[in-house]
């Protein structure tokens, strides 16, 4: 599942901290992965973005499988408040991630 509004925040911090060529270029989606037993929200680039490594996506949040029904959904409410501080927190570290530095 795309988290969009993450996208959108993404693309307005890499503006605002001068990455601004990033943004329609690099940034691809940012979405919740799962492994079978952790939950990661993970941003992808584009594609066609050439330093895009296969399979590589940078990890905003994870958290393993919540074991109790009823605790899942603040999981990934959890997840979901987790990634949108790691994107404030790392910026520029995402900055050169997608640079391929």
């Amino acid at each position: 599942m795309a988290l969009r509004f993450l996208e959108r925040e993404l693309r307005r911090l890499l503006v605002d901290t001068g990455h601004q060529s990033l943004t329609d270029a690099a940034v691809g989606a940012i979405t919740f992965t799962d492994d079978g037993g952790t939950i990661y929200v993970h941003l992808l680039p584009k594609e066609s973005w050439p330093h895009r490594a296969q399979g590589r996506a940078y990890v905003l949040s994870w958290e393993d499988y919540a074991p109790d029904k009823s605790s899942r959904m603040h999981c990934y409410r959890w997840l979901v408040k987790e990634a949108r501080a790691s994107l404030r927190e790392n910026v520029d570290a995402i900055a050169r991630w997608l640079e391929g530095r």
